[in-house]
């Protein structure tokens, strides 16, 4: 089985190998990683591939909703994009972080809209969700773009604030 889920003309998207552990130790320390999505304590190459072996491997093994690595299509791994199961969610939601350096260039929305077609043709999922601070202002309108709608905001973690939640039918 090959490990390339889908592609486009710029970008290939997939599963995450243990190789990968610099680009998430990079990723998940970043300012902008922290700010807008949490602080996953990663701080070391050996903490990062731990966290591939809990965040992608695992469900990878159980053919669940997972996350997968992006990549140039000369194999310069630039971020991720893909499905997580939130427990406080009834369907999986579509997350994505990118190396700051690779951000406003569009690969973000290439390869989430590549994702989201993929997994529409798979039909296995009727809707997906997905979750931003109010304040993610790229982030709020690429979901837009993705049409995804605002159906309200709730608060995640007492006492940090409130999360938008929106959610994409998974329509043609």
């Amino acid at each position: 089985m090959s490990d390339i889920v889908t592609h486009t003309q710029r970008l290939i998207i997939r599963r995450a190998q243990i190789t990968d552990a610099e680009l998430i130790f990079e990723l998940l320390n970043q300012k902008s990683f922290i700010e807008n999505v949490a602080d996953k304590q990663i701080r070391t190459l050996a903490d990062a591939q731990k966290y591939i072996e809990s965040a992608f491997f695992a469900p990878y093994d159980l053919a669940a909703p997972s996350p997968y690595i992006v990549a140039l299509n000369d194999g310069t791994a630039i971020g991720i994009c893909g499905l997580y199961q939130r427990p406080y969610l009834a369907f999986p939601d579509l997350g994505y972080a990118f190396l700051d350096s690779y951000s406003g260039k569009g690969y973000a929305f290439e390869a989430a809209d590549a994702l989201l077609s993929f997994i529409r043709n798979c039909g296995k999922h009727k809707a997906l969700g997905a979750i931003t601070t109010p304040t993610n202002t790229a982030s709020n309108k690429l979901l837009n773009k993705l049409n995804f709608i605002l159906v309200g905001t709730f608060e995640l973690v007492p006492g940090m604030g409130q999360t938008n939640l929106y959610v994409n039918l998974l329509r043609d």
